[in-house]
């Protein structure tokens, strides 16, 4: 079984809409006129290209979320629950709601990476948003 839509002018893929039957005349000068004439239409996430990244992004990335969680599980070692604790790379802290396991930290982490590869960020800032990230999804 084949599927048919209608074709409705007031949707965006189907305007503008020429409907053309059997007896008619082409409109030839309106479709011209649309063509070479109309202004383009806004561009959306779907026809915009993807910020340039640095070509060793994603082993920045990498490098600076491990050096994350490894700051993260040395300081639950010492501290109690409640406190924040600093992270290399960031004035920002991570602070502890709970004790957090290397399992959940590399998940947390994990997350974090594949957000980060289809919305890069700047490199410098690559700790501070992972801390945030952290305190956000530990604290929700």
């Amino acid at each position: 079984m084949m599927r048919f839509e209608v074709p409705d002018s007031r949707r965006r893929w189907d305007s503008p809409l020429f409907t053309v039957h059997h007896d008619d005349t082409l409109p030839c000068a309106d479709i011209c006129d649309l063509l070479l004439n109309r202004k383009a239409p806004p561009p959306n996430m779907a026809t915009q290209s993807q910020p340039l990244s640095s070509t060793n992004f994603l082993y920045e990335l990498d490098k600076a979320t491990q050096d994350v969680v490894t700051a993260v599980l040395e300081a639950q070692k010492f501290r109690v629950i409640g406190d924040c604790v600093g992270v290399p790379g960031s004035e920002e802290k991570v602070e502890l709601v709970r004790n957090l396991t290397m399992v959940e930290l590399r998940r947390q982490r994990s997350r974090f990476i594949s957000y980060s590869k289809t919305h890069p960020i700047d490199s410098s800032r690559i700790s501070s948003a992972f801390v945030q990230f952290l305190n956000n999804s530990l604290n929700a």
